[in-house]
């Protein structure tokens, strides 16, 4: 029979699912209104990030009801302590959400320059990538984990190839520079996006293994141990 402990855990995880689920919705649905400028849909992406605020608050205060009532010790700790820091990542992804969708709502009116595919194709990677991550921590499944050196990788070299493509297009034509702003703006959004999803697979490497590790390409060549 499951302890209380294991209960509490067992609640606070269901709720993690649930959160990462309505954090990639939100980030590719953004994508999806900024790409077609859909003011509706942008609307329901901003209701969406204030249901995603609620549910990471819940989680919080899930996991220090659970640390006064159960006292947890070792494992679990750092388990709690790993969720509280999930929630906090995910709901950031959830408000990179909501400023795509912002700038899609500033960009009433306006129009395209250029077909958008760099910038749904750089969504899709933090998507990726924040699913990989999960997995470490809601199944405790690091076996993936080894793939988010290769998808940095190609986030970095579309991101490069975008800001070219977009410097040629300013160079030729004077009457895009609020849009092409956006364009790099939200492209920095999905960056962060994936930025965070790194900070959680590093935090399933710690909850399951007890050991620090970072990861991505900018750590190439250094230490896997955090500095103390």
């Amino acid at each position: 029979m499951a302890t209380q402990l294991e209960h509490y855990l067992k609640e606070i995880q269901k709720r993690l699912a649930k959160l990462h689920e309505l954090t990639g919705k939100s980030l590719m649905d953004s994508m999806q209104a900024f790409k077609e400028l859909d003011q509706d849909l942008a609307h329901k992406v901003k209701e969406l990030s204030t249901e995603i605020e609620r549910l990471s608050e819940k989680i919080e205060s899930n996991v220090f009801e659970t640390i006064a009532r159960r006292q947890p010790v070792a494992k679990d700790l750092r388990k709690l302590s790993v969720y509280l820091q999930i929630s906090h990542s995910l709901f950031r992804v959830g408000r990179y959400s909501y400023k795509i969708a912002h700038i899609t709502n500033l960009c009433e009116n306006k129009e395209h320059f250029k077909e958008l595919q760099s910038l749904p194709f750089l969504a899709e990677l933090a998507k990726k990538t924040l699913d990989i991550a999960m997995k470490g921590i809601l199944e405790e499944d690091l076996s993936e984990i080894d793939q988010l050196e290769k998808m940095e990788a190609e986030s970095d070299r579309e991101t490069s190839e975008m800001f070219e493509e977009i410097a040629q297009y300013l160079r030729e034509r004077d009457d895009i520079e609020e849009m092409a702003m956006f364009y790099i703006i939200v492209g920095r959004y999905c960056e962060r996006a994936a930025d965070q999803a790194f900070l959680i697979a590093e935090k399933a490497v710690y909850m399951i293994t007890g050991e620090r590790k970072k990861l991505g390409l900018a750590y190439r060549g250094s230490s896997s141990q955090a500095p103390h």
